[in-house]
């Protein structure tokens, strides 16, 4: 007898006790008369959907059946649709509970023929334990995810099936298994710890970028260095960078009645760092100076940068007038405030 002929005479069996009458002497309650009704009609809907090969429309009615008039052979009904469907785990669930739930309920030969079809989809499938290190961990057979209290083994169709499992601090693990109708395995999978995040350089700070000074005024005070005894005269001047290692300037000599274009060069160093001048004095007429005349000056310096801000400068010069003025070695200290 073919699975859609037992859904027939499930009908015949069924529309009675939809209607309050049932097969056995213990009935179960006897739902109000529009229910029933409506029950029926879900019924006999999902019969006329079965017979037309639509098995998931079907069970949807058959489903909406159970929920407003519950009795054992609309299990049976939901069984079959599952089977259809290869619905193997829940078609072997619902049978489980119609032979449970039927008894005294439905005649024998209906449990007996029910029974028959159990075993013949016991004997079609695989029967597969899954396990899971850690415990907490989350299962997934096939992407879908495993309830907490899925009852194992389960119960798979012929063929491929992908199982995987995810947890927190630990690495996904996935693995694809092969099955025939009849096998029993248990798969454990293991989550192995998650490395730790390895950093291979510590973070950098970030950076900041600061403004360059690049305006310097001056003060010092100068002499020549073969007349330490008769000269000596303060200077102010001004400073500007032009260039990370190079710096115009322009000094003034108070008492001398003269000033000094210059070109520094840093040579080597940084907070402490040799310069290359290259400087052209120029006097003019006051003092004891009677006429104007401009010499040509070289020579080496030290700076010294106390801050940012504030650095002392030691330059020596050889500077060459001509005659009469000869050559003389001019040589400054003083400080500077740079901006």
């Amino acid at each position: 007898m073919s699975l859609s002929t037992r859904t027939l005479l499930a009908i015949t069996l069924l529309s009675g006790v939809l209607a309050g009458t049932a097969a056995a002497d213990r009935k179960p309650q006897k739902p109000a008369a529009g229910e029933a009704k409506e029950a029926d009609r879900h019924f006999k809907s999902g019969v006329a959907l079965f017979k037309e090969g639509k098995y998931s429309e079907a069970l949807a009615e058959f489903e909406r059946a159970y929920e407003i008039s519950p009795h054992p052979l609309v299990l049976y009904n939901i069984a079959g649709c599952h089977r259809e469907l290869s619905h193997y785990g829940e078609a072997v669930k619902f049978y489980e509970r119609f032979l449970d739930e039927g008894k005294g309920q439905v005649p024998p030969a209906r449990l007996t023929a029910a029974r028959g079809e159990l075993d013949g989809i016991l004997a079609r499938i695989a029967r597969v334990t899954v396990t899971a290190s850690p415990e907490d961990a989350t299962i997934f057979v096939d992407g879908e995810q495993l309830d907490a209290l899925t009852k194992m083994p389960l119960i798979m169709p012929p063929g491929e099936h992908e199982l995987s499992a995810k947890a927190p601090g630990r690495m996904d693990v996935a693995r694809k298994i092969r099955v025939a109708s009849g096998d029993e395995l248990t798969v454990e999978l293991m989550l192995p710890v998650a490395p730790a995040e390895v950093h291979p350089f510590p973070p950098s700070p970030p950076l900041t970028t600061k403004r360059p000074k690049r305006f310097a005024v001056g003060a010092g005070f100068g002499t020549n260095l073969r007349a330490l005894a008769d000269t000596g005269a303060p200077s102010l001047g001004f400073a500007m960078r032009v260039h990370p290692r190079v710096d115009v300037g322009l000094d003034a000599i108070v008492v001398a009645y003269a000033v000094m274009p210059s070109l520094r060069v840093r040579l080597a160093g940084d907070r402490a760092s040799v310069h290359l001048v290259g400087a052209v004095p120029i006097a003019f007429p006051g003092g004891e100076m009677s006429e104007s005349f401009v010499a040509g000056a070289a020579g080496l310096g030290v700076r010294l940068r106390a801050t940012p801000s504030f650095a002392l400068r030691l330059e020596s010069l050889a500077s060459f007038a001509g005659e009469p003025h000869g050559t003389t070695f001019p040589t400054f200290l003083g400080g500077e405030l740079w901006f």
